[in-house]
C-alpha cells in the first residue's frame, strides 16, 4: 500500500481490541537485544549459533521474517519504538539524545490502563525518561525482584533491555564457546581468521542473551503468569559489523522478531509482512485497549498475532543520522526493492567506533590495497558514495549491484523516490526530499559538508 497521509495519521479513538470482551489485559514481556541482525538465531536458519530458548519461542509462536528498524542506531530506534514516530519527527535522531519530555510514549497509555511498568538494563532514553517506570533495575538486580515485588492485581509490562550482543567482544562470555571454524560468514564480510574469530565472539554474546531469555521464561511459569503473558523478542538494530549496524542495508535494519501469546498465536507460524518498528507503540495500545494519538505514524500489527484481517504495509522507511559521525541517509524498502538516499555522498563509508575497534574492520583494513579483495568488499573503501542506490532484493539480496543508473529500472526508481520524498515531507524531515518528481517538493541536492 503506497504511503499516504491516511497511513501517517491515526484516529485518536480506542482501537478494536486484540482480545475478547471481558478478558483481562495481557501481561507483556518485551525482550530487546542489542546490535543483532535477523539471521543470527537458530530459528532463522543459522545452524552454527546456539539459541535454544528463542528457537523454542519461535516454535511455539510466530516468527516475523521482515521486521525493520526506524534507525540502525540504538537510542534513535528505541525512541521510535516508544513513540511510534520516526526519530527525526521527535528530535531524537542523534545517538544518545534524551526523549523530549513533551513526547507521548506507549508507557503513558499503558499506565493509564493500569499497567505496572518495569524495566531492566538498557532503556537508553535519558535520565528524565526513567521516571516513567514503576520499577527499574540494572544488570546486577536478579530478575526475580520484579516478579516478587509487582502488584498481583494489575497487568504488567516488563522491558528487558539486554546489552548483548553489543560490543566490545571478548572470549569467555559463554561456555562452551562457539568455534571460529563453525561460524557462517555473511557475504558482505571477507572470510578471514579475524572475521571468524569476531563472529564466534558475537555468537557467544548472543547465546548468553538467549540463556537469560530462558531464565525469564522459567520465571513466567514459576509465578504462574505465563498463560496470560504475551512475549515479544526483537532486535534494536543490526549486528555491530562492517556494512551492518549504522547502515541502511538489510544487515543494519532487518532484525529478528518473535512473538508468543499462549492460546492466541499459532505454533510455528511464519509471517512475511513488512513490520516497521513504529508499529510497536500502536500495537501495545491496542493490546491494552488504549487510544492512539493522531501523531503516531505506525499502526497495530496485533491482528497478525491473533489471526485477524490485516492490511500489510507496502513499504517501510529507515533513517541514519548522527552516531559518532554524521551520515544523513534515508531509505524505502518494499518486498522487492530498496532505495537508499545518501544526502552527503561526499563522505566515504565510515564504521561506528565500536566496529572500527573490532577484528573484522581491522582485517578489512589490512586487506585494503595489499591483498586481493572481492568487488563487494572493496565497496566499503570507495572515496564517496552515489546519491541514490537502488537494489532488486529478489535478485540481489546482498545489495551489491546498484541499479540506480539502469535504464530498465527508471520507473521503479522514480516511484520509490516519490514515495520516499512524500514520507520525508509528511514526517517533518530536516533533509531536502529525495525526489524532484514528488508533488510539491523541491529538487534533491546532496549536502556538501
Amino acid at each position: 500500500m503506497p504511503f499516504t497521509r491516511r497511513t501517517l495519521l491515526q484516529s485518536a479513538a480506542a482501537p478494536a481490541l486484540a482480545r475478547q470482551a471481558g478478558e483481562p489485559a495481557p501481561n507483556i514481556l518485551f525482550l530487546i537485544s542489542d546490535d543483532h541482525t535477523w539471521t543470527d538465531l537458530g530459528c532463522y536458519g543459522n545452524s552454527a549459533i546456539r539459541t535454544p530458548n528463542l528457537d523454542r519461542l519461535a516454535a511455539r509462536g510466530v516468527r516475523f521474517d521482515h521486521s525493520y528498524v526506524a534507525s540502525p542506531q540504538c537510542s534513535p530506534n528505541r525512541s521510535a519504538i516508544f513513540t511510534g514516530c520516526t526519530p527525526h519527527t521527535t528530535n531524537t535522531s542523534r545517538l544518545h539524545t534524551p526523549m523530549p519530555p513533551w513526547e507521548w510514549t506507549y508507557l503513558d497509555a499503558l499506565k493509564q490502563r493500569g499497567y505496572h511498568l518495569g524495566a531492566y538494563r538498557k532503556v537508553h532514553q535519558g535520565k528524565a525518561f526513567d521516571s516513567k517506570w514503576d520499577f527499574q533495575a540494572g544488570a546486577k538486580e536478579p530478575f526475580t525482584t520484579f516478579f516478587d515485588k509487582r502488584p498481583k492485581d494489575r497487568p504488567f509490562f516488563l522491558h528487558m533491555g539486554f546489552t548483548d550482543p553489543h560490543r566490545p567482544y571478548r572470549r569467555g562470555a559463554f561456555s562452551p564457546p562457539h568455534e571460529a571454524k563453525d561460524v557462517i560468514v555473511p557475504p558482505f564480510l571477507p572470510d578471514t581468521p579475524e572475521v571468524r574469530e569476531d563472529l564466534a565472539m558475537y555468537y557467544d554474546f548472543t547465546a548468553r542473551m538467549d540463556r537469560e531469555c530462558g531464565e525469564l521464561f522459567d520465571l513466567l511459569d514459576r509465578h504462574k503468569v505465563a498463560d496470560n503473558t504475551l512475549v515479544l523478542f526483537v532486535g534494536d538494530n543490526g549486528m555491530a559489523f562492517p556494512r551492518a549496524k549504522g547502515t541502511l542495508y538489510d544487515p543494519g535494519i532487518r532484525v529478528p522478531f518473535l512473538a508468543y501469546w499462549p492460546g492466541r498465536t499459532q505454533a510455528g507460524a511464519v509471517r512475511r509482512e513488512l513490520i516497521p518498528h513504529v508499529d510497536f507503540a500502536p500495537t501495545f495500545c491496542e493490546l491494552a485497549g488504549a487510544p492512539v494519538p493522531a501523531k503516531v505514524q505506525g499502526r497495530s500489527f496485533a491482528p497478525l498475532l491473533t489471526g485477524r484481517t490485516y492490511q500489510p504495509h507496502g513499504a517501510v522507511f529507515s533513517e541514519r543520522n548522527w552516531h559518532d559521525n554524521f551520515d544523513p541517509i534515508r531509505s524505502i524498502r518494499t518486498a522487492r526493492h530498496k532505495l537508499i538516499f545518501n544526502a552527503a555522498p561526499n563522505f566515504p563509508y565510515r564504521p561506528a567506533l565500536d566496529i572500527a575497534d573490532g577484528l573484522s574492520w581491522k582485517s578489512l583494513l589490512a586487506m585494503a590495497g595489499r591483498r586481493p579483495m572481492k568487488p563487494e568488499h572493496r565497496l566499503m573503501f570507495e572515496p564517496n558514495r552515489p546519491v541514490l542506490e537502488l537494489y532488486d532484493l529478489e535478485k540481489d539480496p546482498n545489495e551489491f549491484h546498484n541499479l540506480a543508473a539502469s535504464s530498465a529500472h527508471q520507473e521503479v526508481l522514480e516511484d520509490l523516490k516519490s514515495q520516499l520524498g512524500r514520507w520525508m515531507e509528511q514526517t517533518y524531515d530536516y533533509l531536502p526530499p529525495a525526489g524532484e518528481r514528488s508533488e510539491g517538493l523541491s529538487r534533491t541536492w546532496p549536502l556538501t559538508l
